[in-house]
């Protein structure tokens, strides 16, 4: 059986959600995965057919994600318009600064929707994960990064439940069994 391949890609304007993304690749590398990260804006939506599962990052801007990763998946149109992501793996998570959870959840659902419009199969974060207590969302991952109370995280609390998702995906592709395209 050939290993699993996890891409993440990340929008991160200011290197927090980048770090996360780190994580995310370390969890899925721990367990077993090749995991590679790549930013939205230099990505070629390509690179998504040779993934097993593809974990998606982004900042939260005004309750949505930003806007490299919008762009993103408007380059990434042609795959939809073939199917060709259809049975992938995809998961999500995000740095927000300031507020209650609303705009972060509303940005993981934006970035589940994308990946739901092109067939992918949604791996949530359960609730008995490590880090979910601190930095869950049943969504994907979650970090408080609001620079303005002093705590520019993401925390190592964020940063565990980063690793954690990661290598959930990377085990629930294994589990599948199906290698990249």
């Amino acid at each position: 059986m050939s290993v699993v391949k996890v891409l993440v890609v990340v929008a991160s304007q200011t290197g927090r959600t980048a770090r996360m993304a780190e994580a995310v690749a370390e969890g899925a590398r721990e367990a077993g995965a090749e995991a590679v990260v790549l930013r939205a804006e230099d990505a070629d939506p390509s690179e998504l057919e040779t993934a097993d599962a593809v974990v998606l990052g982004s900042g939260v801007h005004m309750g949505g994600m930003e806007s490299s990763m919008r762009a993103f998946f408007e380059r990434a149109a042609p795959l939809w318009m073939q199917g060709r992501l259809v049975g992938k793996l995809g998961a999500a998570f995000v740095s927000a600064g300031a507020g209650a959870r609303g705009g972060a959840e509303l940005a993981l659902l934006g970035l589940l929707a994308n990946l739901a419009e092109h067939g992918m199969l949604l791996v949530p974060m359960h609730n008995r994960m490590e880090g979910f207590a601190s930095a869950g969302c049943h969504w994907g991952p979650v970090a408080w990064t609001n620079p303005r109370s002093g705590k520019a995280g993401p925390t190592e609390d964020h940063l565990a439940a980063c690793r954690a998702h990661g290598g959930w995906v990377a085990e629930q592709a294994a589990r599948m069994g199906a290698p990249a395209a």
